[in-house]
């Protein structure tokens, strides 16, 4: 049986009751959540230095939102910009 699916708020609704949103730290497991890139392989890209930029608070990684929502765009164009170039 499937979960039941919700219809996701727009960012700007988000903002507007919760203007830090964007800037937050989270969490590897949220940003796992967010992009839907395993947690092995963020730890994996942290070592090797790909994946999103972090920050390292003692011993706890986190990530800024806004920084990894950049990033997927980041990879979003850049995926296209490939497709569209002739082999």
């Amino acid at each position: 049986m499937s979960s039941p699916t919700y219809p996701l708020p727009e960012i700007e609704d988000i903002l507007q009751h919760n203007p830090d949103w964007l800037d937050e730290a989270i969490d590897t497991p949220s940003v796992s959540r967010l992009t839907g890139v395993p947690i092995c392989t963020l730890a994996t890209w942290r070592c090797r230095g790909g994946g999103p930029p972090f920050l390292k608070l003692g011993t706890a990684v986190r990530y800024r939102r806004r920084t990894v929502l950049r990033w997927l765009a980041e990879c979003e164009k850049a995926q296209n910009q490939r497709k569209r170039t002739p082999q």
